[in-house]
């Protein structure tokens, strides 16, 4: 995903922000190490994260295109920073573009969190 990515480009690029800001971080490249690099004016780490959207953004297409499901959310310690630009270019590929009605893609109440309140509830269940 996009730590994996994250560290694909630091390796091709040597001079990038993202070396410095995992240093200070010690030595710990995480999902914002591209985006905090990219407000910096880094080249790679823009570059990063403009694939990041896109791939993102083909994903949920691809299930709203087959699941055609009335709300998606996304969660994540970036979300906030993704979701205009992936629902402008959800908005462009999805199959009911011209539909009075659309999947509402939003962020999840619950944010990081959710996961792990889910496997709790799940734990309560059985």
């Amino acid at each position: 995903g996009l730590i994996r990515m994250t560290k694909e480009a630091m390796a091709k690029d040597s001079e990038s922000v993202m070396h410095k800001i995992t240093a200070e971080r010690k030595g710990k490249v995480t999902a914002r190490t591209s985006f905090d690099a990219m407000r910096m004016g880094d080249k790679s780490a823009k570059e990063v994260v403009d694939k990041y959207i896109k791939y993102l953004a083909a994903g949920i297409t691809n299930t709203i295109n087959i699941f055609q499901p009335d709300i998606l959310c996304i969660g994540g310690g970036v979300c906030n920073e993704l979701l205009l630009p992936v629902k402008a270019l959800v908005k462009d590929e999805v199959y009911t573009k011209n539909s009075p009605k659309n999947t509402e893609i939003v962020i999840a109440k619950l944010g990081n969190d959710a996961g792990i309140i889910g496997a709790a509830f799940l734990g309560m269940a059985k």
